[in-house]
């Protein structure tokens, strides 16, 4: 497949916009000042867009020159797989609980991501998670899911 980068550019502007219309128009009719937040944030992203798509049409800059570059390794889509896991821990929270999903995404995204020290992951976890369990369920008194496990 080819596509020069100011194609892909304009692609890219307009796949944005696109999305941040369908979570807009999910946010409005939100109890009180609740959808505040996600609409300013989805506008912002439509400005940006905007921006994004019409800088393309009257730049000159040499970085747009040329085709895009497919690359499929494993390298390439590590930011797709990563947002994979987020999905599958956002579902993980409800049903193994909070703490014990936090942990396991943890160590398989440190571990996707190439990381391999384990040591310090461990170190850093013996650390992150025992101060999120007193930030958020002492100090906060969240009601964090729990799930079939803790």
């Amino acid at each position: 497949m080819r596509m020069s980068k100011l194609s892909a550019e304009r692609l890219t502007a307009i796949g944005m916009i696109a999305v941040a219309l369908i979570f807009l128009a999910q946010s409005i009719g939100w109890p009180g000042t609740s959808g505040a937040f996600p609409q300013f944030t989805e506008y912002m992203i439509i400005l940006l867009a905007l921006i994004m798509l019409a800088r393309s049409f009257f730049t000159k800059d040499e970085k747009f020159e040329g085709e895009v570059r497919f690359d499929f390794s494993y390298t390439a889509l590590k930011p797709v797989y990563v947002m994979a896991m987020a999905i599958i821990y956002a579902f993980a929270v409800f049903r193994i609980g909070f703490y014990v999903s936090s942990f396991i995404f943890y160590f398989l995204v440190t571990f996707m991501t190439g990381y391999r020290n384990f040591k310090v992951m461990a170190v850093v976890a013996a650390v992150l998670f025992p101060v999120m369990y007193v930030f958020f369920s002492i100090a906060l008194g969240a009601d964090l899911p729990e799930g079939i496990l803790i």
